[in-house]
């Protein structure tokens, strides 16, 4: 009896990593989807915070009735303390911090930045903080992985504005707002669905407003219609909603240690699909980039470790 209930945790355990790793998998895709349509969005003349309205308007409501089924009035049982912290980390000031940072700096400074700030951060947090213990392959991993974001925007660290410092500084800003909230995910094990619930339903409260009233409903009108539905397709469905679900299955399932490694790997996706969406071919520095990310990545989920006989 002992063995076959050992052998079923040993299998639930198995099931259980591979569904973060697709979680995982199928967040950095959707991450990547969003970084490129955005970009495709401001170069067509949106602004940040209309990408960012798009974002939270979009998935508050669409999660706003799950909300409203667990409970408005606790928040889903978070209740209101965790429910403003996750607020605090993930929500609009997060987004404004990292889209803004485009205003100043190039795109392969947000890149190369973001991740590896939210890598480093969150992995010191995770054994620091959450006492996760730290493997040779999460570090080796890691290692490969930020070598190969370097790798990817190394070219517009070098080629970046007179002020691109202050993107860099947004850029870095949003990823310490970033690394928080994945720490708190953990820390509590939240659901994922009613975290995001949270987290969009509150930004929206918030979003809305600010932007209504900064901005007013004539900018929004003037907005070129089939520009704001792709936005508010992808920003708000894909990445509000679907993307940050997945990420905190993810770091449910896999901890914090390898779960922050699929945001690092988000710019390797992204070159790639911002070949049929911004028109932009990689380089070479680009593609060795991609190859370093993507053998760190493996490294660092045990593709490689050695199995027993």
């Amino acid at each position: 009896m002992t063995s076959e209930t050992a052998g079923e945790a040993a299998r639930r355990a198995a099931r259980d990593e591979r569904l973060g790793y697709a979680n995982g998998l199928m967040m950095a895709i959707g991450a990547a989807l969003a970084f490129a349509v955005a970009r495709a969005g401001i170069v067509g003349g949106l602004a940040p915070e209309d990408l960012v309205l798009m974002r939270f308007g979009v998935a508050g409501l669409l999660l706003l009735p799950f909300l409203l089924r667990w409970g408005l009035c606790d928040l889903a049982g978070i209740g209101w303390r965790r429910g403003l912290a996750l607020l605090l980390f993930g929500g609009p000031l997060f987004a404004l911090l990292q889209i803004g940072g485009y205003r100043f700096a190039p795109l392969a400074h947000g890149a190369v930045i973001a991740p590896s700030t939210v890598t480093i951060l969150s992995t010191i947090g995770a054994a620091w903080l959450l006492g996760e213990r730290l493997t040779r392959a999460h570090l080796a991993g890691a290692a490969l992985v930020l070598v190969g974001i370097l790798a990817l925007g190394g070219e517009g660290l070098v080629t970046g504005g007179g002020r691109a410092w202050i993107g860099d500084l947004l850029f870095f800003a949003s990823s310490v707002l970033w690394a928080g909230f994945t720490l708190l995910l953990r820390h509590w094990r939240l659901e994922a669905l009613r975290a995001t619930a949270v987290v969009s339903v509150l930004s929206c409260a918030v979003t809305v407003p600010a932007y209504l009233a900064l901005q007013g409903f004539d900018h929004l009108a003037a907005l070129p219609a089939g520009a704001l539905a792709l936005q508010g397709l992808v920003q708000g469905v894909v990445q509000g909603a679907l993307t940050l679900i997945a990420y905190s299955r993810a770091v449910a399932l896999l901890g914090v240690s390898r779960a922050v490694l699929f945001p690092a790997v988000v710019p390797a996706i992204a070159v790639l699909l911002g070949i049929p969406i911004v028109g932009e071919w990689p380089n070479a520095a680009q593609i060795a980039g991609l190859v370093l990310v993507t053998i760190g990545l493996l490294t660092a989920v045990g593709l490689f470790r050695r199995r027993p006989a």
